[in-house]
């Protein structure tokens, strides 16, 4: 009687270990998890986009974004988005993103267009996003990791950029070299990327890419 009193407890206790583990899977965006941090702030991210925005040169653009639970309420959160080169028509290719050109579409490269913002009431704008108090960052170098590109992405960077401030909305400073990182592993919501057609980006002929995919 009492060897079937511990199997029954010790059953409870693996089943109730497995329910837990489960449970806060789904409460973290499904077992998503990453973070952005840019200088000794950090937000955790919880879901990706892949954007593919076709050939270019020898390559395909691929854009890659990421978001936090919240990126308009009262708490800081973040939003990571980079654009790449990649190999692969349809997913990034493993391997390490160095900085490159947008003319020149080389595979393996991510360009100056990318933007991470971190703070209060992130919010899209044509041609690009921005951030009423906080900070908004964009690469100058770095690398960009693709490390498992399946049904699960696990990606990271580790880089130098130029961080701008913002307090109510306006810029209030600039800062050159800042660090930042960013890391995840989960899941991706595919898209075929979308432009603004109707407008050229002033360098480069680079078409303004609508990033409503990570607002909606």
């Amino acid at each position: 009687m009492s060897n079937s009193i511990k199997l029954l407890a010790l059953v409870f206790v693996t089943l109730f270990s497995s329910c837990s583990k489960d449970d806060e899977k789904n409460s973290n965006g499904n077992g998503n998890q990453g973070f952005l941090k840019i200088g000794n702030q950090s937000v955790e991210l919880s879901q990706g986009y892949l954007e593919n925005f076709g050939v270019r040169g020898n390559a395909y653009n691929i854009d890659f974004s990421l978001k936090s639970k919240s990126i308009s309420g009262e708490e800081n959160g973040a939003v990571v988005y980079f654009e790449l080169f990649s190999s692969l028509q349809n997913n990034l290719s493993k391997g390490d993103y160095a900085f490159g050109g947008y003319s020149e579409a080389t595979a393996y490269t991510f360009t100056r267009w990318g933007q991470s913002l971190l703070g209060k009431s992130i919010n899209s704008e044509k041609g690009g996003m921005s951030v009423k108090n906080g900070i908004s960052i964009r690469p100058l170098g770095g690398t960009f990791k693709v490390i498992e590109n399946g049904q699960l992405y696990k990606v990271s960077f580790t880089g130098k950029g130029t961080a701008t401030y913002y307090k109510d909305g306006v810029l209030t400073s600039s800062e050159n070299d800042v660090s930042f990182s960013m890391q995840y592993q989960g899941d991706v919501k595919r898209s075929e990327g979308k432009t603004f057609t109707a407008k050229k980006v002033f360098s480069e002929e680079r078409l303004e890419k609508n990033h409503a995919v990570i607002f909606n």
